[in-house]
């Protein structure tokens, strides 16, 4: 492997360890500021989205987006599941999942500047 794709894997590996964490831990958040936990889910799985698109650039883009949005309520389930005294909430898997939207939004108009100044036809999502 090379240094370019370990360095993407593990940023990815380590955002998805610092967003599992977050889920799976058993005490809430810090309240910030009201539905500050809301924000933290959009960005965490912004976050997951870019850098798993980021490591896995080689696989087709509509499995790995398919896959992030199928994890985002999966694991506001899993999080209940594991830890009984967190509660699933839908607000909390409709935020997971608007961040893998932004996260794909972000990463076409990336992807579309970088082609433009190439000249290049943008690679599949």
């Amino acid at each position: 492997m090379n240094f370019l794709y370990r360095f993407r894997f593990l940023l990815f590996v380590c955002c998805l360890s610092l967003l599992l964490w977050g889920i799976l831990r058993s005490e809430l958040p810090p309240k910030l500021f009201e539905d500050s936990d809301k924000l933290l889910h959009l960005l965490a799985f912004m976050g997951l989205g870019l850098t798993a698109r980021f490591a896995f650039n080689q696989l087709n883009g509509w499995w790995l987006w398919s896959v992030l949005l199928i994890s985002a309520p999966s694991l506001e389930v899993l999080q209940h599941w594991l830890q009984p005294q967190r509660f699933f909430s839908g607000f909390d898997a409709l935020f997971n999942m608007i961040g893998v939207l932004l996260a794909l939004v972000v990463w076409k108009l990336l992807m579309g500047k970088a082609s433009h100044s190439r000249g290049v036809k943008a690679k599949e999502l």
